[in-house]
Formats: C-alpha cells, structure tokens, sequence
C-alpha cells in the first residue's frame, strides 16, 4: 500500500481572522503594560504579580526589539516568503513568465524577515541624521534609505503586479500598502511624537504601539493575498512530492 502524498490546505479567511486577533491582543498588551508602566498599579499582590507587571511593561510593548511582538512581526514576515517561494516553486515548473519576479518577492520578504529581529535598518538612524540633520517626521532617519527603496521596489515590480487578475491585482495593492503604510508613515508619526515629546511618555508609546500594529495588520493581510492566490490556482492544494 503506497502512502498518500502530503497536501497542505489552508483556510485564508480563517487564517486572517487568527492573526488579526493575536495582533489587536498583542496591541491591547502592549497599551495596557505601558498604561502600567507610566501611570502605575494600584498595589502589587506578591513576587507573581510584580513578575507579571514587569513583563507586561516589557515582553509585550510594541516599540521594544527582542521580545515577543518582534518574533511575532518576524514570523509574520517569514510566512509570506515561505509562501512566495511555494508560489515561486511552482511558477518555476510551469515556466510562468513572472516566475522571477515570485523567487525575488520570495527573498525579500524573507530579508525583512532577518532585518525585524537583527534590527539592521535602525542602524541608518545616525548616519542618516548626521547627513540631513532629520527631524520631525524624519526623527527615525532610517525611512529616508527606506523611501528610496520602497520607490525602487515599486519600480522594479511594477509590470508584475499589473499583470496580476483584477482580483488579485487588488489584494496586492492594498496589503502592502496598509505594510509600507504603517512601516513608512507610521513611523513618520511615531517620530514626529518622539521629536516633539520624547520616547518616554503614555503619549508616544500609544502612538508607537498603533504604528507597529498597522505593520503587522498590513503583513496578515499579505499572507491573505498569498493565501487566496494559492486557493484559487491550486485548489488541491499545496502538494509534497518526496519522488
């Protein structure tokens, strides 16, 4: 008796309706510890409570890196590149004409991916500072080089997504730009808060915390697209054939 091959199945809708829930709880955690951490508890009830507080002030706030919002932002980039290159894989066999362009979207998600959890882009803060002397909406100096590549990835892609379906052409759009919303102009205003009222205050981590959340919303959406795109061509599914 030969074994069945392996088929992967995954329902978009339920999918988008998980991860937009774990990210409005990781945005409640996030306000709620700050709330904590500025404005104080009303009492501490033993070493667990105070345990708890402390890493409600720090585990879950969105604007921290190596905690636990970050590895959630990173797995929610990693899951579009591991469904690109399944897309790109398959482009590859079919000898789609875009298929390139698949493999390519494949390896950038999968370097967004690497850069939220080593932190790579923050790097270009100073040096970008000491260029244009950034400030206001440029406090995070960073978005400056982001700009220029968001513009780069748009040129780059552009016959692509024209040639997209309707349908799908559309999903596209509007995911990555609620993504390159949050990630561009989010931290537009999160930097225009910090310039004009410094990091350490309930006014910006609230304003931090959204920001961030519009990034993470804008990749479920992604994964949403990618996984509609996938229903729809391959209605089977995804299958695994170790031959």
């Amino acid at each position: 008796m030969t074994n069945p091959t392996p088929v992967i199945k995954i329902n978009p809708k339920r999918t988008l309706i998980f991860l937009m829930s774990l990210v409005a709880a990781l945005i409640g955690m996030s306000i709620w510890g700050q709330h904590m951490r500025f404005f104080g508890v009303a009492d501490i009830r033993g070493t667990w409570h105070e345990f708890l507080i402390d890493l409600m002030m720090t585990a879950f706030y969105m604007d921290l890196e190596g905690n636990i919002p970050t590895y959630i932002n990173a797995l929610l980039l990693f899951i579009p590149a591991l469904l690109l290159a399944f897309i790109g894989a398959w482009k590859n066999i079919v000898k789609d004409k875009f298929r390139f362009q698949w493999n390519a979207l494949a390896l950038v998600f999968f370097m967004l991916s690497v850069d939220e959890v080593s932190v790579i882009h923050e790097r270009f803060i100073k040096p970008m500072r000491a260029i244009f002397g950034a400030e206001s909406f440029f406090y995070f100096a960073w978005i400056i080089p982001g700009m220029i590549a968001v513009t780069l990835f748009g040129l780059t892609f552009l016959m692509f997504f024209l040639h997209l379906d309707k349908k799908f052409k559309w999903l596209f759009f509007l995911s990555l730009g609620v993504y390159i919303g949050g990630v561009i102009g989010g931290e537009m205003v999160s930097g225009y808060f910090a310039a004009n009222l410094g990091l350490k205050n309930y006014t910006y981590a609230v304003v931090a915390s959204i920001e961030e959340s519009i990034e993470m919303f804008g990749c479920t959406f992604i994964v949403y697209s990618l996984l509609e795109y996938i229903r729809h061509y391959l209605p089977d599914g995804i299958t695994f054939n170790p031959s």
